[in-house]
């Protein structure tokens, strides 16, 4: 996977972002744990730090995803990040770090701690389960990473890991996760020009006698890269398999055209167009 050079300005990120980060890096060589960078400032390095999009909306939270072979050293690492480099817990949520008061910091384990349902636990107060299906898939398929002033190196997540993350995300919490589809809505706008080079090197054969445009054609490359990750576990490519078809076969029953077409400004029939491509690559075509 790549390796792509960005500076700070270009992340626009909040100035006690790198100090913070510093800080993490020493808690995770310290326990050597592995861990990648996921949720929205993921999505802003591609969209924001490489590829010059201005970002949709703006976010204070920091999430990772921290590969652990086992709950010791999650709780150790946790100990050391609130003991040497002074984070604050959350008395709320036991996956949540507050650094100086102003930034959240989530610390999504992952890995050999699961359960069969990808599913983690700890002993504590607040929230101390959570769900973690994709991640370990996402891991395991390869992942890019990022130099950030030619000193602080990290992974962080593929475009088609962020969007099979928050379809689950979406799918779990429909309520409260409605920006989450807006956050695909605007990956799907601009993935052709993130994907060029793949697009034009790897489906060539959607070029040609098919008549619809570059962004449907992006939308089902989309699915085909989310299948290569899915298909890596049953029960994360059953899962998303339903939830592509339930929301693609009746305009009149798709939650989730109902919600882009709003995002949009368009028809619930319009704004299904790429989801229906993204399904037909997720099911191999």
């Amino acid at each position: 996977m790549s390796t792509y050079r960005i500076n700070f300005k270009q992340l626009r990120q909040r100035p006690d972002f790198l100090e913070m980060l510093a800080a993490l890096e020493r808690g995770f060589n310290e326990f050597h744990v592995d861990f990648y960078l996921v949720g929205a400032v993921a999505r802003d390095v591609w969209m924001t730090a490489i590829h010059e999009i201005p970002p949709s909306r703006i976010t204070r939270d920091i999430d990772f995803a921290v590969f652990i072979e086992d709950k010791g050293t999650y709780e150790s690492l946790k100990r050391y990040l609130i003991e040497i480099e002074h984070f604050q817990p959350s008395k709320e949520n036991n996956f949540v770090l507050q650094w100086q008061g102003r930034m959240q910091v989530d610390l999504l384990p992952f890995g050999n701690i699961e359960d069969e349902n990808a599913k983690v636990s700890f002993e504590g107060t607040g929230l101390t389960s959570l769900n973690m299906p994709g991640f370990k898939e996402i891991y395991e398929s390869g992942l890019p990473e990022v130099e950030l002033e030619g000193e602080y190196r990290f992974k962080f997540c593929t475009l088609p890991g962020i969007v099979i993350l928050k379809l689950i995300a979406w799918e779990d919490r429909p309520e409260i996760r409605r920006d989450d589809l807006k956050d695909i809505l605007t990956i799907l706008t601009h993935f052709f020009e993130m994907y060029t080079d793949q697009i034009y090197e790897h489906h060539s054969d959607l070029f040609g006698d098919n008549d619809f445009g570059l962004y449907l054609i992006a939308a089902r490359v989309m699915g085909r890269e989310m299948k290569k990750i899915a298909i890596k576990n049953e029960k994360l490519y059953e899962r998303l398999t339903n939830l592509l078809e339930k929301n693609t076969m009746d305009i009149n029953t798709s939650e989730i055209g109902k919600i882009m077409a709003n995002w949009a400004n368009t028809s619930v029939e319009e704004s299904l167009k790429p989801l229906i491509e993204i399904q037909r690559g997720f099911r191999g075509d």
